[in-house]
């Protein structure tokens, strides 16, 4: 009997949940991945057939032995090329290809030393191998060999001929491939000397507004002497102000010594930077703009928007009432929105609020705004006019006019935040009788996002133990693993009472066959190349469908195969997204990722590994490469200069540029900072508000608000990102303890919040 070795490599890579994490899930795991629906058991079928097919056409009946060698040798080269070790993959893979040279396993047995000499810097090898492969590749591989075709050919010295493998491969693809393909096409004929033919291949891809493609075209251009160039590389220089191609493009406007930029330019990059949170760049252009001559008044205003971004109302004031007086023209209705803002920062709530009732009524449009928040704007002011009051804590003076938004703008997205503070500021205003009405009242006809919030305060403030003990069980059946179900909880336990059990997840059902050609391709192309040890490509094609608009058809399949491969951002994404959480589903959506980073630094410092994977969930949704507009990075979300720092205090490695977006280095700095952040607010709680806000504005709160009740204080945390960020940290951090089989995270919703001490203030 053949034993079918091939599959042990991608089996090794399924990455069944650890016992520590997730006690009894292994056996369900394995059954969902390579069950008779799963489809890593087709992949594994499709190779062995292919083998066995191709056995019977050329070898006697009954010669077992080759294939046996075959099967045996590919799978030492998938796991080698895995672990990234090309030497022993390509030796395994010449061997696999001795045992049965000729058609699909020959073929197979290339590919796999082809990717090995790429690996170990053998281009011309690699060449060789790989071109031989692809006639007797099945279809859905043949576009990925034509790629690592052409970056063979590039580092051994044929460019032109790298491109025109890119041309086959794109031709080959559907998209996302194709476009990605032919800008690679474009990038290659560029370095073989051939910048016509780039921006011909570049065009397309840069008239449909890629900037990368741009920059290919506005480069090949300038290779050719076309004075187009210039003016590409200026329009990237402001469109794309403060990414990557905007900044090269500024490069080589400077380097062809073209004329000083146009006092329009900066002031629409400078509109741009602000748009994208980079007001202190936005600060430099106008600067620069000014240099031209008087500002105008738009300079003005986006030099008052600036201010705001960077925390500086009183200079942002200054200027916007120059520009509000004469109250006519749009600058002028603009600085109406600025001077709101910075009146509110600066305490003065009644101007605030009228000025922002006039923006709500005249709707201007404020450069440096962001498309989502211009388009915002006039609800926005209109809800900020009644809010402010109650983060001003003039509670009595907040409860009528949130009242009054909620009654006027019932579509809103906002209208959930305007009926919730509306009871809130009720409870902190007046008498326990009034509290309980408002609560009953959003209980009984507020929407399902509202009712166990409002059923848990309305068990606050109730008249007697019975009636609080129903209305926390009511909170803790309608909350499941939320915040309020997690607070209702604990109530009824320390009511000596025992929680309701959450609800049974539905079943959820097997990944079905995809109907769309397309998408079966791509899945089959990334199968393909797990079999042969290429994880990282195989991640990418599947990254790129997760990414496009075929992915809600796709999401079940795409999710089992990222799953399988041991990815955790896929599957998280596509359950959160388009799957919802089942019991097929729960482990995508709450994965045991990264354990080989996490288990080693919350074994060492003292952390709930549980508590790192929630603030990764939250924080960077399993993406390595994230970078917020904060210049956080990694999976945890540190910025460089905090990494540092807690490096130093830990004697841990520091990390070098960019080495945040490996979990390797990112992952036990995080949790270090968790650690450092405990020892400061022992409550998790405001350990969550010190991660998100920083612990200076932590422990500001835990001065202002000394001996609240935990559940009160989170309420009164004055920031509505920070508030809920700890709800759901809290709440994530309940659901990975209860898949663990843990008891509950320790929240005792009646513990008094102590002031800070001093310690980490950074």
């Amino acid at each position: 009997m053949v034993r079918l070795v091939y599959s042990r490599v991608v089996l090794r890579r399924v990455n069944p949940p650890s016992p520590q994490f997730f006690p009894g899930a292994n056996e369900a795991f394995s059954r969902d991945v390579t069950g008779p629906c799963g489809i890593f058991r087709s992949v594994l079928r499709r190779v062995a057939a292919g083998a066995l097919l191709a056995l019977a056409a050329t070898r006697p009946a009954g010669a077992g032995e080759p294939l046996s060698a075959w099967l045996d040798s590919m799978g030492s080269a998938a796991q080698a090329l895995d672990a990234g070790d090309g030497a022993r993959a390509l030796a395994a893979a010449t061997r696999a290809r001795a045992a049965l040279p000729a058609g699909d396993p020959g073929a197979r047995a290339r590919l796999a030393a082809g990717l090995a000499a790429e690996r170990v810097g053998r281009g011309a090898h690699a060449a060789l191998e790989i071109r031989a492969a692809i006639p007797f590749l099945p279809d859905p591989a043949r576009p990925f060999a034509l790629e690592h075709l052409a970056s063979s050919l590039a580092v051994s010295g044929h460019p032109g001929a790298a491109a025109a493998a890119l041309a086959e491969a794109a031709a080959l693809s559907a998209a996302p491939e194709r476009s990605r393909l032919a800008l690679a096409e474009a990038r290659a004929l560029s370095a073989a000397g051939l910048p016509g033919a780039a921006a011909r291949a570049a065009g397309p891809l840069a008239d449909s507004g890629d900037p990368a493609a741009a920059l290919v075209r506005a480069n090949a251009l300038r290779a050719l002497g076309d004075p187009r160039a210039a003016e590409s590389y200026r329009a990237l220089w402001v469109d794309r102000a403060g990414e990557p191609e905007g900044e090269d493009a500024g490069a080589a406007l400077a380097a062809i010594g073209a004329p000083a930029p146009s006092t329009a330019d900066r002031l629409a990059r400078a509109e741009r930077l602000l748009a994208g949170a980079r007001p202190g760049l936005a600060v430099r252009e106008l600067d620069e703009a000014d240099r031209g001559g008087a500002p105008t008044a738009r300079a003005l205003l986006l030099r008052a928007v600036a201010l705001l971004q960077l925390g500086r109302p009183a200079e942002a004031e200054v200027i916007a009432r120059a520009l509000a007086d004469p109250p006519s023209g749009p600058e002028a209705r603009a600085a109406q929105w600025v001077l709101a803002r910075a009146a509110a920062r600066q305490g003065r709530l009644e101007e605030a609020a009228e000025r922002y009732r006039r923006v709500a009524a005249e709707r201007p449009v404020v450069p440096g705004l962001a498309p989502a928040q211009q388009a915002e704007l006039p609800e926005e002011a209109s809800y900020l006019a009644a809010w402010l009051w109650y983060d001003a804590g003039q509670f009595a003076k907040a409860v009528p006019r949130l009242a009054r938004f909620a009654r006027e703008h019932p579509s809103s997205k906002r209208a959930l935040d305007a009926r919730w503070f509306q009871a809130w500021a009720t409870f902190r205003a007046g008498p326990p009788a009034q509290a309980r009405r408002a609560f009953a009242a959003l209980a009984a006809d507020g929407p399902l996002p509202l009712r166990p919030a409002a059923l848990y305060w309305e068990g606050r403030v109730a008249s007697s133990p019975a009636r609080a003990a129903a209305l926390y069980a009511a909170a803790a059946r309608e909350g499941a693993d939320g915040w309020y179900g997690l607070l209702a909880s604990a109530r009824l336990a320390e009511m000596g009472l025992s929680p309701p059990r959450p609800p049974p997840l539905p079943p959820g059902s097997p990944a079905p066959a995809p109907s769309d050609a397309r998408i079966a391709t791509s899945l089959a192309l990334a199968g393909e190349l797990l079999g042969l040890g290429a994880r990282d490509d195989a991640l990418g094609v599947l990254r790129r469908l997760s990414a496009s608009p075929s992915a809600r058809a796709a999401a079940a399949p795409l999710a089992e195969l990222a799953a399988a491969a041991g990815d955790a951002e896929i599957p998280f994404r596509m359950a959160r997204d388009h799957l919802g959480v089942t019991r097929r589903t729960e482990r995508w959506a709450y994965p045991e990722a990264f354990r080989a980073s996490v288990l080693p630094a919350t074994s060492s410092l003292g952390v709930d590994p549980m508590l790192a994977l929630a603030v990764m969930r939250r924080e960077s949704a399993f993406r390595t490469g994230v970078r917020s507009g904060a210049a956080a990075e990694g999976l945890l979300q540190l910025r460089p200069e905090t990494a540092e720092r807690v490096a130093a205090l830990f004697g841990l490695p520091g990390p070098p540029a960019g080495a945040l977006a490996d979990p390797v280095s990112s992952v036990p700095l995080g949790v270090a900072y968790l650690g450092l952040l405990g020892g400061r607010f022992p409550l998790a709680p405001a350990l969550l508000a010190a991660y998100n806000a920083g612990p200076g504005r932590a422990a500001a709160w835990s001065e202002r608000l000394r001996g609240t009740p935990v559940d009160e204080w989170v309420e009164d945390v004055p920031y509505r990102e920070t508030r809920q960020y700890v709800r759901a940290v809290a709440a994530d951090w309940a659901h990975y303890r209860r898949l663990a089989g843990e008891p509950p995270p320790p929240i005792d919703p009646s513990a008094p919040v102590p002031a800070a001490p001093s310690g980490v203030a950074f």
